[in-house]
């Protein structure tokens, strides 16, 4: 069985229950791959790191989730299950898939908070001196869908803003959302 994702221009991507899974440095030259050529490919996060590791594992799991369920919610589960958690930002390593909470009002409640759990996901480019530099996908954002991002783990360093608390206004930054980084190899 094939679970297939569309993409922009008309490629598409399969995920198989067949073959085998990218590793984290395949899946980031995928990534990158995607990043130079298709920049505009009308995915979602979680659509594209199933893309770029390729994992009939994944696949299996994220088809077998009840319908409706937040999909960042159903990688960050299965890499709980299946990789390994880095337990400090120098364990990152190119290609892992990173996590992020309170991105979007998850659960709508009409407030972007602590309840918004797992609600983005990425993958690793790099780790060095303070700064995470990741490749992510969002459907609908604004000119390209698909960007290369970073944010520093070091007061003062770069902090973008990522949303915004519809109820409050309040700004919701980079480092904020970081949860977590697993390494599936």
């Amino acid at each position: 069985m094939a679970f297939l994702l569309a993409g922009c221009a008309g490629n598409r991507y399969t995920l198989s229950d067949r073959g085998q899974a990218a590793t984290g440095a395949e899946a980031l030259r995928t990534a990158e791959k995607i990043l130079t050529t298709h920049p505009g490919w009308d995915v979602d996060c979680t659509g594209f790191v199933m893309a770029c590791y390729r994992s009939p594992e994944m696949a299996r799991y994220v088809r077998a989730q009840p319908p409706g369920r937040n999909l960042a919610q159903s990688i960050f589960r299965f890499c709980t299950d299946d990789g390994v958690r880095r337990a400090r930002f120098l364990q990152i390593q190119p290609g892992d898939i990173l996590i992020f909470d309170k991105t979007y009002d998850a659960n709508h409640d009409g407030h972007i908070d602590e309840k918004d759990k797992w609600t983005h996901a990425g993958i690793a480019v790099s780790f060095e001196d303070g700064l995470l530099t990741y490749i992510d996908a969002s459907r609908g954002r604004k000119g390209r869908n698909i960007r290369l991002r970073s944010f520093s783990i070091r007061p003062g360093g770069k902090n973008e803003r990522v949303a915004v608390d519809p109820a409050t206004g309040r700004r919701i930054l980079h480092r904020e959302t970081f949860d977590a980084a697993f390494g599936l190899e």
